[in-house]
């Protein structure tokens, strides 16, 4: 055969031997195996193209042909893109009811921004759009009706399958984009598409009846708070209690007062009975009567003498003029002066004075000390008397206060009842007010969606007919070398010089080149 060269070139070139014949091989063209092998394979690959050049071609034109044609022939294709960013909040925050309870705001993530695509694309607001599309007053039909009258669920699966929804990476903005070959036709769809969706969110994401619930709730609470603060009312009737803790408050400082009064007394008590005490030992130490006064005179007994003694001092000197001290009238003289003089010593030694009066009284020291005795004996019965009173007012305070603490008990559980509950009905109150804020900011479309981009004329074309035709291309050329490839290598014939050396393991001495057909 023609195309099988090496076959036919296939010598005797054993007489030789194979480690000769490939060591003169590879001396005669100066190569490594590996070169030869390399330069071998991109041999044989171009001999493979260009020897199937016409089965490739076939092939090409089978598959790329048709889908050139039919690119041709479509109409061109006009790409309406609408772009709705997803925001944390409502298009109007300062419509609150309170600052406690603030509508919340929304969290951003990935799973949302997936959520609000899977609403754009749902079965419910692609009705919608078709119903709005089908009965608008200028009669156009929508593009992807059919003129023949397909059915309504038709027309849904058709808007569904050429509307695409495309959330844009790291963004909370979603793209929405319609192709059609009117122009016109396709911004109408996506702008429909944007305002059906707009109302449908406030739909889906609405309070649905909400601010009914929490009305309904409010009245029965209402009631229960009534009832809950007549209770607490009869309660504080009937026990007398107004403020429990301000009560006991009170309570409590009078009994520290009244206890700390009752220290005093009884301080006071127990130092008066030492006083008493005291008072008694002076008292019965002290004699009931004392010597007011006395007079004393000199003993007349030593002023006779004293006279007598002088009358014979006078005799001495006298005498002593007239005679001698042998005389016996002075000697007589002087004996008288001396018993004299000694009966005078004994006398003042004796009885020097005598008492002639004296004044006795009532002893003022006694007197005093009974005088203050009777004065705290009468202010200890005072002080005893006090601290009886201080006594019985703090037990029956101490009582007063057990008794408070026992009602406070089911007064603080009716007031916390009354509490729980009142804070309940406000709990509801406001969040019955911000149901209907929300539901009033649902009406007016006052959503967390805002439309960043609409669809306007004159539309951009849609360049997807050049990356057809370049896959349709490459398509083509892929399956036609595919091709060749497969029907040269289902052969099993040896095709190169390389297949020669590689399976016989035997030296090439000549190969004969392909003839062309005459």
């Amino acid at each position: 055969m023609a195309h099988e060269p090496t076959r036919r070139g296939r010598g005797n070139g054993s007489g030789n031997g194979n480690g000769n014949g490939n060591a003169n091989a590879n001396a005669l063209y100066g190569q490594s195996d590996a070169t030869l092998a390399a330069n071998e394979q991109v041999r044989d690959i171009l001999h493979v193209i260009f020897k199937r050049k016409r089965l490739i071609g076939w092939l090409f034109l089978t598959v790329a042909l048709p889908g050139l044609i039919a690119i041709s022939m479509k109409k061109s294709a006009y790409l309406a893109s609408a772009k709705v960013m997803i925001s944390t909040q409502r298009s109007d925050p300062t419509l609150q009811p309170t600052d406690l309870t603030k509508l919340e705001t929304i969290q951003l993530n990935e799973s949302l921004v997936n959520s609000e695509v899977q609403v754009i694309g749902s079965r419910d607001l692609l009705e919608r759009v078709v119903r709005v599309l089908a009965a608008s007053s200028d009669g156009n039909r929508p593009p992807h009706v059919d003129a023949t009258g397909t059915s309504f669920g038709d027309q849904v699966l058709s808007l569904g399958q050429n509307l695409a929804i495309t959330p844009i990476k790291a963004s909370n903005v979603i793209q929405i984009d319609y192709k059609s070959s009117e122009p016109s036709n396709a911004a109408r769809v996506v702008n429909r598409v944007v305002d059906e969706y707009l109302a449908y969110h406030a739909v889906v994401h609405g309070n649905k009846g909400l601010s009914g619930f929490y009305d309904q709730q409010q009245r029965i609470l209402q009631q229960q708070l009534r009832k809950a603060e007549e209770a607490l009312a009869a309660f504080s009737d009937t026990e007398g209690i107004v403020s429990p803790k301000d009560e006991i408050q009170a309570t409590v400082r009078m009994v520290g007062e009244v206890g700390s009064a009752l220290r005093d007394v009884n301080t006071a008590v127990a130092g008066t009975e030492e006083k008493i005490r005291a008072l008694r030992d002076q008292i019965a130490s002290q004699p009931e009567v004392v010597k007011r006064s006395q007079f004393l005179e000199v003993n007349p007994v030593i002023t006779q003498l004293g006279t007598q003694l002088v009358d014979r001092q006078v005799d001495r000197v006298n005498l002593l003029r007239k005679y001698t001290d042998k005389d016996r009238h002075v000697h007589d003289n002087a004996e008288e002066i001396a018993e004299l003089q000694a009966e005078l010593d004994s006398e003042m030694r004796d009885h020097p004075t005598i008492v002639t009066h004296q004044m006795f009284r009532t002893n003022p020291i006694r007197e005093d000390r009974v005088r203050t005795l009777l004065d705290l004996e009468g202010s200890i019965r005072e002080m005893r008397a006090r601290q009886a009173t201080l006594e019985e007012e703090l037990s029956r305070s101490n009582r007063h206060l057990v008794t408070l603490q026992q009602k406070s008990i089911d007064y603080d559980r009716l007031d916390q009842e009354v509490k729980n509950r009142r804070e309940t009905y406000e709990l509801y109150v406001k969040r019955e007010q911000e149901a209907r804020i929300s539901q009033a900011m649902d009406e007016q479309k006052l959503i967390n969606v805002d439309v960043v981009q609409r669809p306007a004329l004159p539309l951009p074309k849609s360049s997807t007919q050049r990356v057809s035709v370049a896959v349709l291309l490459l398509a083509g050329l892929v399956v036609g070398i595919a091709g060749a490839f497969g029907r040269e290598y289902m052969s099993r014939s040896l095709r190169s010089e390389y297949d020669v050396g590689h399976h016989l393991g035997l030296p090439l001495l000549g190969s004969i080149g392909e003839m062309p057909k005459a």
